[in-house]
């Protein structure tokens, strides 16, 4: 049985239910949010968001269960008697049925994880921390339905000589992204590597997206793969290697490894504000968290960060327009891609939609493909092999 990552939010409803009629002490403590990740040898891949209600020591509330094909809806009962907590999961599918009893100590929750499957496969068994989270975890989002998770192999040489390669796409998009690079990849190329593609919900929060491509990475038994990733998909493999992921090479193209000022705009698109653009702040949670990461900083001299470019000019005579030095920005995202240039024009040089020093992760003990920006890429076409093709030379030739 394959290894498996699940991740779970616990969430009280409103401060309201959680008066000091719910709990006996430390009631304040038990909300809004907790988390929790387990591996071991389950046939499980499925993740969880719990959202619960407490009222007079009483538990309830619902549970969905996300995989790559399909949402799964159960119920949630259980109790709080000061500081045990206990919960019982019923879904429609018995073998996703789950108990949980722990035992609260400040922001954390210990206890064992029991899976109730049929006597097939008999009971699961996982001693679990649950932590506290200022955040919610999981947030499917609004319409259009988040992607999928996906892990594809796209090309495969019976003898590479060299280590697997793995492509994470960026916010927004899906592995879609890499096509036509992928399909300007020489012969060369292939025969060294075995090549895949990630492709993650990128409205969830960026650590449980680098989690789960830990897991496939594991599933498919790959060895210190060399990751090539476009904007959040750079953060996504950082929180990969957070997870205890292995790399040989981390390639960034336009990565906002210390952030982008743009998502504190994200109340403005309902779609964008959801976790996994928030944790992009400067000053967020994740990103504040990352610099100081372990795993994080010990990987870092084999991080190769790239950067882009936007340039543009007023016309010195009417109408006195301004005019972009390359004329396929306007093809793309214009609206966002434009109106990101100028908001970020007093933080500094940028692409549309990261800062350079964000992409180059300044101060991050990192390495440079190229000393300066690639003159005049914006944010999207970092990964076009024509629009590109230092960057797309330089993949090329890993």
């Amino acid at each position: 049985m394959k290894k498996f990552i699940i991740l779970f939010a616990l969430y009280c409803l409103s401060a309201s239910s959680c008066n000091n009629d719910s709990v006996s002490s430390g009631n304040s403590d038990y909300s809004p949010y907790w988390e929790a990740f387990i591996g071991s040898d389950s046939a499980l891949s499925h993740h969880y968001e719990l959202e619960l209600a407490v009222n007079n020591g009483s538990l309830s509330g619902s549970a969905v269960i996300l995989d790559t094909n399909a949402r799964n809806n159960g119920t949630l009962t259980g109790s709080v008697n000061g500081n045990s907590v206990s919960i019982t999961a019923d879904f429609p599918t018995d073998k996703y049925d789950f108990v949980f009893s722990g035992t609260k100590s400040d922001k954390i929750i210990n206890g064992k994880f029991i899976f109730t499957h049929p006597v097939t496969l008999g009971p699961d068994t996982v001693d679990l921390a649950l932590l506290y989270s200022e955040n919610r975890v999981l947030n499917f989002g609004t319409p259009p339905a988040p992607n999928p998770y996906l892990f594809q192999t796209i090309f495969t040489t019976p003898t590479p000589t060299g280590p697997p390669v793995i492509f994470v796409h960026g916010m927004g998009t899906t592995t879609v992204e890499w096509d036509s690079l992928f399909a300007a990849l020489d012969a060369g190329f292939k025969s060294r590597h075995n090549v895949y593609a990630y492709q993650y919900n990128w409205q969830d929060s960026i650590m449980i997206n680098g989690r789960i491509l830990k897991d496939s990475v594991d599933a498919k038994g790959l060895v210190n793969p060399i990751i090539v990733a476009h904007s959040m998909g750079g953060l996504v493999s950082r929180a990969y290697i957070a997870s205890g992921g292995q790399i040989t090479k981390l390639v960034t193209l336009g990565t906002p490894h210390r952030g982008t000022p743009l998502a504190s705009l994200l109340w403005i698109t309902p779609n964008l504000d959801s976790p996994g653009p928030n944790d992009m702040k400067v000053t967020g949670h994740f990103i504040t968290s990352m610099l100081i990461n372990s795993a994080d900083v010990a990987n870092r001299s084999k991080y190769f960060c790239i950067a882009g470019e936007m340039g543009g000019h007023f016309e010195t005579s009417y109408p006195f327009k301004w005019v972009w030095n390359e004329p396929y920005y306007a093809s793309v995202m214009n609206g966002i891609v434009m109106t990101g240039w100028k908001i970020l024009l007093p933080y500094g040089k940028n692409d549309g939609l990261v800062n350079v020093w964000s992409a180059f992760f300044e101060n991050g003990g990192v390495n440079l493909v190229f000393t300066l920006p690639q003159l005049y890429i914006d944010h999207m076409h970092l990964v076009s092999p024509n629009l590109a093709p230092a960057i797309f030379n330089y993949i090329n030739s890993l």
